[in-house]
């Protein structure tokens, strides 16, 4: 093609589609058609396809935008959802957006690395971890360093802190007698730190046996957490499930009683 521009008519759109997607995914390929003005990526046919290339520090780099709109309408493609379709050296690459509970379009995702990548002034702390190859030794160089990640802890592990603690037995009666009550608990969490939290047992985890009362685990979290010393409650002030550490508490106020240990402050 001679022209920078995705031809937006080569769109394939599927029956039943609501108009609210596509033409919020027409409005981001013209956003891409707008940015490709002045930037350093061209237009090729690949295989009957419409793509955009561009070659930083010898390396390849291939956009599909018309893969991303077919992603945006639900169709399948090559690629997974939430994935950029995207290249280097015609290899397939991992580019993902950020987790977030509205995920961008996956036409906004192309519009963004055309930005991103529009010229040889590219900053290379911008750039994705799966993207580094662009990269020049000396800009790798020039990357902050990595922030450590956090240590995992182990869960189910005793606490090492010498803190006395409540009977595990009887905070798992307390709270299977109080099962609607809303209830002031102090904990030690994995870390070693206290915790101070007002909990109510969280309801949607447990499910009724068809035959009994007896109350089980359902598979919310893929573990029974009781296997780890831990009881799903909800934070009333936050509105979120937690995890309480029911062999590590040191006060609880339930039911108009309170039980507290000497570790407790």
């Amino acid at each position: 093609m001679a022209d920078k521009t995705i031809p937006l008519n080569w769109l394939h759109v599927p029956e039943n589609t609501d108009t609210r997607i596509l033409e919020a995914v027409l409005r981001a390929l013209g956003w891409c058609n707008d940015l490709l003005e002045g930037t350093l990526w061209t237009t090729h046919m690949v295989n009957g396809e419409c793509t955009l290339q561009r070659t930083i520090n010898q390396h390849l780099v291939t956009l599909y935008p018309m893969e991303a709109a077919s992603m945006d309408l639900g169709m399948e493609t090559r690629y997974s959802p939430g994935h950029l379709p995207i290249e280097v050296n015609n290899t397939s690459v991992c580019v993902r957006s950020r987790p977030s509970h509205e995920p961008p379009l996956h036409t906004d995702m192309v519009a963004s690395v055309i930005l991103l990548l529009a010229d040889d002034d590219v900053d290379p702390a911008a750039i994705p971890k799966t993207l580094h190859a662009i990269l020049t030794d000396e800009q790798r160089a020039s990357l902050p360093p990595q922030r450590s990640q956090r240590a995992r802890t182990v869960p189910g592990q005793p606490s090492t802190s010498g803190r006395e603690f409540l009977p595990e037995a009887r905070i798992l009666a307390l709270i299977e007698q109080h099962p609607n009550a809303t209830f002031s608990v102090q904990f030690e969490r994995r870390d070693g730190t206290l915790r101070n939290m007002i909990a109510r047992r969280n309801d949607a985890f447990y499910a009724r046996e068809e035959e009994g009362d007896a109350e089980v685990p359902t598979a919310t979290f893929g573990y029974n957490p009781a296997d780890y010393h831990l009881a799903s409650v909800i934070d009333v002030p936050l509105g979120e499930y937690r995890m309480l550490a029911t062999d590590r508490v040191t006060e609880m106020t339930i039911g108009g009683d309170t039980m507290r240990t000497d570790s407790a402050e």
